[in-house]
């Protein structure tokens, strides 16, 4: 993509079409916002100098960061305004495109235990695919959106409170492609499109990327407006010293950085004598660092001040200077009720009731912004589209809402996942998986979903999930699973008698409702064989052995957690009744039962995770899946994973953790430090549950929230004299697959 770039710089992008020249006050002062990224945040540092020496501006173009601080004065808002927006604004969630987790459907939240990275790989005609960009743009595109609906019936640029031009790149075709009329929200989103960083906007049919590879500083597009004077900004970035040049990356954006400065300097050798150009100092602030706006701001100001006198030319008295202003300020915006609902044609049948079903309840109310969002993010959540967009729409004399969803190029997608544990005693495990996905399988939404697991269990399980019913809040579900994982036995979880490799194979057949993605309900029958074979110990003293087992399965899921890395507020509960019956001769006989819970508190930097874990063979059954096992970090800290185990299991704990480092960065590795208190048993009989003294346990550690996961390194001790070193790649929770 930086190579195509490179390409479209260097290639002298001729005019596109679109641009239409506006009528101008003889005395217009046209203001021009190069792009820049987060160094574009101190063109709202200009405009504040502007207002205050009430210097009139009556035609902006902007490109990428300049399009949108363009954009939205050109809208209507006011520097203060902006100021306020760019510093209270939390760049972190903008800038990135998934819902929080509380908005996701439960099988959704189901995938972060099996510990798969955000990274799709996508496969359709017979070819592998990944997103486009890094960042799809959701959820900019939706503030952005928010706060444009004051334009919302202004479909020509001219007619805006300020006349206003974006400029973006076509991408197929390597023109310039100027922005006089149409959506605004669409046309500040596609100028921003960095390649490689956002994902590119299709509009019409054009493909459309950052305006900056062709025109960064778009001093023409103010000219072609009528005005006669120009105040420009430009904020490109620097070029870097040969020191910095040591990786191709490096180099690579050196060589567009300075071919956009070649571009831009053409620009700027057409300003005349009456044109001011402000180049702020940034110093060391790029264009990724949305956290330090402030400055940026400050920089603007500081650029504007220094050149008052020639800015103070362009100025107007007072009186006149405020009707100017009157007259830009947002227009009056009231939709009223809306009356319906369309669904942009071409998606699948599913895919259209998906969108349809998440947002139709608004039908009949009055418009709601917020209420749209959320309808969004929950339709946005199912993982089957790239991004939806809303616009209001006038039909008949009603307004509407329309959704523009648009679906994932692939018919197939998979993820792959990584789970690391060692504990430095000469125990190591590692859990590799991979999934494979198949949205859409029938008109009906179906939805077939493959885990392959490798390591410490290896295993393939396959489950066809069909929803029905009112927004598909009712599914069944089929699956099968075939797995093998390592048995440790263990004497008092401190000496290691054994190691088993326990084979389980089950088939089963689920029933559930979901009306919501907090919860679930459902009810399974299953069956199936597990059998344990001996890997290292004495034969004589446990010999291998197999169980049938079928019955009834039970599940009860509340889901408000936003992290199961590092949670910070919200809280799980996950409830299991396992009923086993000696059907068609099933050797398993009994009833299990099995809860947990979390949930985390948060004050500032500080966070504690107080959870509690309960399980009981009910009347003592012995069989395979009557055993629960504790061990390990933070589950008993000290002892080794899954070194306790028993037909009854009791945990409590909590774990205190302080996020470390500037937590308003945009790209970072937040570090945590912190510690845990835990306590729990296991007993061989319900009777024995609770009996005898509990293992109380600690750890301290750190940890690290990477793209790969978290990443753990602690040391634990418990009352039992046992601890141990931890290296924990995985989630401060676990759940036991079921």
């Amino acid at each position: 993509m930086l190579l195509l770039a490179v390409a479209l710089v260097a290639s002298g992008l001729a005019p596109g079409a679109g641009a239409r020249p506006a009528p101008a006050d003889p005395g217009c002062v046209g203001l021009v916002l190069g792009g820049g990224g987060a160094r574009g945040i101190a063109h709202v540092g200009v405009l504040k100098v502007l207002e205050r020496e009430h210097i009139p501006v009556c035609a902006v173009a902007g490109t990428s960061m300049g399009a949108i601080v363009g954009g939205l004065y050109a809208a209507g808002y006011d520097a203060a305004e902006l100021e306020r927006l760019v510093g209270t604004l939390d760049w972190a969630d903008v800038l990135a495109d998934g819902p929080p987790r509380e908005a996701l459907p439960m099988e959704r939240k189901e995938e972060d235990f099996r510990h798969l990275l955000d990274l799709e790989i996508g496969y359709r005609d017979g070819r592998l695919g990944v997103p486009a960009g890094l960042v799809r743009g959701q959820k900019l595109m939706l503030l952005l959106r928010r706060l444009t609906l004051s334009t919302w019936r202004t479909d020509r640029f001219d007619a805006l409170p300020i006349p206003f031009r974006a400029v973006a790149t076509d991408i197929v075709s390597g023109r310039k492609q100027v922005f006089a009329d149409g959506d605004l929200a669409v046309a500040m989103r596609a100028s921003m499109s960095v390649p490689g960083a956002f994902a590119p906007v299709k509009v019409g049919d054009r493909l459309l990327v950052d305006g900056g590879l062709a025109e960064n500083v778009p001093v023409s597009e103010v000219r072609a407006m009528g005005a006669r004077r120009l105040v420009v900004v430009d904020v490109g970035s620097p070029l870097l010293g040969e020191a910095e040049l040591r990786n191709p990356a490096a180099i690579l954006d050196q060589v567009v950085t300075a071919l956009m400065a070649e571009k831009t300097a053409r620009e700027l050798a057409t300003l005349g004598p009456g044109d001011v150009l402000l180049k702020p100092d940034l110093g060391d602030l790029t264009a990724a660092q949305f956290n330090r706006a402030a400055e940026a701001v400050a920089a603007g100001e500081r650029a504007a001040e220094a050149l008052l006198p020639q800015l103070r030319t362009l100025a107007l008295p007072p009186a006149a200077y405020a009707a100017v202003r009157a007259r830009q300020r947002h227009r009056a915006f009231d939709p009223g009720l809306l009356a319906f609902l369309d669904v942009e044609p071409g998606l699948s049948p599913s895919a259209t009731r998906r969108a349809a079903w998440a947002t139709e309840a608004l039908v009949g109310r009055p418009f709601d912004v917020d209420a749209v969002e959320r309808g969004i993010g929950r339709a946005y959540g199912d993982g089957r589209f790239e991004a939806i967009d809303y616009r209001l729409v006038r039909r008949d004399g009603q307004t509407g809402l329309e959704l523009l969803p648009r679906q994932k190029p692939w018919t197939a997608f998979g993820k792959v996942g990584l789970q690391l544990d060692d504990d430095f005693n000469g125990r190591s495990n590692y859990l590799l998986s991979a999934e494979l996905v198949f949205n859409d399988v029938n008109r009906s939404g179906g939805q077939w979903r493959n885990l392959l697991q490798l390591g410490r269990t290896t295993g393939l399980r396959s489950e066809f999930r069909q929803p029905f019913g009112d927004g598909g809040a009712f599914y069944v579900q089929p699956a099968v699973a075939l797995r093998s994982e390592s048995l440790p036995l263990w004497r008092d979880g401190e000496a290691q008698l054994a190691e088993y490799r326990l084979l389980r194979r089950e088939a089963s057949l689920e029933a559930g409702y979901s009306p919501s993605p907090a919860w679930r309900v459902g009810i399974a029958l299953v069956g199936g064989k597990d059998a344990a074979r001996l890997g290292i110990g004495d034969p004589a003293l446990l010999p291998n052995a197999s169980e049938s087992f079928a019955g009834l399965r039970l599940v009860a899921t509340r889901d408000t957690l936003d992290s199961i890395s590092f949670p910070t507020r919200g809280a799980r509960a996950d409830l299991e009744w396992l009923s086993l019956q000696p059907w068609a001769s099933a050797d398993a006989d009994g009833e299990v039962v099995r809860f947990a819970y979390d949930r985390a508190l948060s004050w500032r930097r500080y966070h504690v995770l107080l959870g509690a874990r309960l399980a009981s063979a009910i009347d003592d059954a012995a069989a395979f899946r009557a055993q629960t096992f504790l061990g390990g970090f933070l589950n008993l800290s000290g002892f080794s994973e899954r070194s306790l185990v028993g037909t009854q299991a009791a945990l409590a704990r909590a774990v205190f953790y302080r996020r470390s480092g500037d937590t308003s960065r945009l790209f970072s590795l937040p570090l945590y430090v912190g510690a845990s208190l835990e306590t729990g048993n296991v007993w061989q009989s319900r009777e024995a549950f609770g009996t005898g003294t509990p293992v109380v346990a600690g750890s301290l550690f750190g940890g690290l929230d990477t793209p790969l996961g978290p990443v753990f390194l602690g040391f634990g001790r418990n009352s039992h004299g046992a601890d141990a070193w931890y290296l924990s790649f995985g989630s401060m929770l676990r759940q036991e697959p079921r």
